[in-house]
């Protein structure tokens, strides 16, 4: 959290209330606009929706958070991770999102070789059935 407040001081910009209320409210886990508002409503801050979009479009801006998306479904935002690069498995069933690292240099490589396409970012999502979804299906 103090990275991401040295962050916004470096870029000459406050560190509101609600700007701190949403890091504090943000994990490594994507959530929904939806899920940010019912949490902090929880720890009694009574905030709309605007508000929080238009700052997780700042946070998004300074890199201090990541937008995803997960086929066609409403955004989702979770707090950078440093160097920790990450992807994401979801559920098809029940929605969960759980992380995956991995070793993608192999994989960056031989797209580069395949293709002499020049990678700047990447994002890559497995879509199936947790194992919670696949014990009910069986």
């Amino acid at each position: 959290m103090i990275k991401n407040l040295r962050i916004i001081q470096k870029k000459g910009s406050r560190l509101t209330s609600q700007r701190r209320k949403i890091l504090e409210t943000l994990t490594h886990y994507p959530q929904s606009v939806r899920e940010i508002k019912t949490s902090l409503k929880r720890k009694g801050i009574n905030t709309d929706k605007t508000t929080i979009y238009r700052n997780l479009d700042f946070l998004t801006g300074l890199n201090i958070v990541d937008r995803t998306q997960f086929k066609g479904k409403g955004a989702r935002y979770e707090l950078v991770d440093g160097d920790n690069h990450h992807h994401h498995l979801v559920c098809d069933n029940c929605n969960e999102v759980s992380d995956i690292s991995m070793d993608e240099k192999s994989l960056l490589k031989n797209v580069a070789q395949k293709t002499k396409f020049a990678v700047k970012s990447h994002s890559l999502e497995f879509y199936g059935l947790c194992v919670n979804c696949q014990t009910k299906d069986a």
